[in-house]
C-alpha cells in the first residue's frame, strides 16, 4: 500500500508531504502515545500513529526511520511540527478517526505491526 492510499483509506488530510513521498510503499505500522514503546520495538514501523502533536514525534520517527507520522482525532498541530517534518521529509498527516479505527483500516487493509522487544512483551 503506498502512503497516498493511506491518506484516501482513514481519511487523512496532508500536513506535509511531497508526491515522491507520498509515493512510498508501506507494510508496518505502531500506534502509542508514548516514544518509548516506540523505541523498544526491534523491527522500525513505516508509520507512527499517536494521539500526540509535537516536536518529540518527528524527532524520533526522523532518528529511526519512519515514513510517515499520523496524528489521530482531529489534533490541531503546530506550524512547528510540520516545518520540522519538511525539514527531515517525514510525512506528516492529520485523520479525525481515533487511533484504535486508524489501526484498524490499516489493518484490514493489509498493514502488519513490527515486532516489540522481549523487554516490552514481557512488560
Amino acid at each position: 500500500m503506498r502512503l497516498s492510499e493511506v491518506v484516501d483509506l482513514l481519511p487523512a488530510r496532508v500536513v506535509y508531504g511531497t508526491d515522491s513521498l507520498l509515493a512510498a510503499e508501506i507494510g508496518t505500522a505502531a500506534a502509542s502515545d508514548l516514544m518509548s514503546d516506540i523505541l523498544a520495538r526491534v523491527e522500525v514501523p513505516d508509520i507512527l500513529l499517536t494521539r500526540l502533536n509535537n516536536t518529540q514525534v518527528v524527532r524520533t520517527a526522523s532518528v529511526f526511520g519512519i515514513k510517515a507520522v499520523i496524528v489521530v482525532r482531529g489534533r490541531p498541530i503546530d506550524p512547528k511540527i510540520a516545518e520540522l517534518a519538511k525539514q527531515e521529509e517525514i510525512v506528516l498527516l492529520s485523520t479525525e478517526s481515533s487511533l484504535f479505527e486508524s489501526c484498524g483500516k490499516l489493518y484490514s487493509n493489509g498493514v502488519r505491526s513490527t515486532t516489540p522487544t522481549e523487554d516490552a512483551q514481557q512488560a
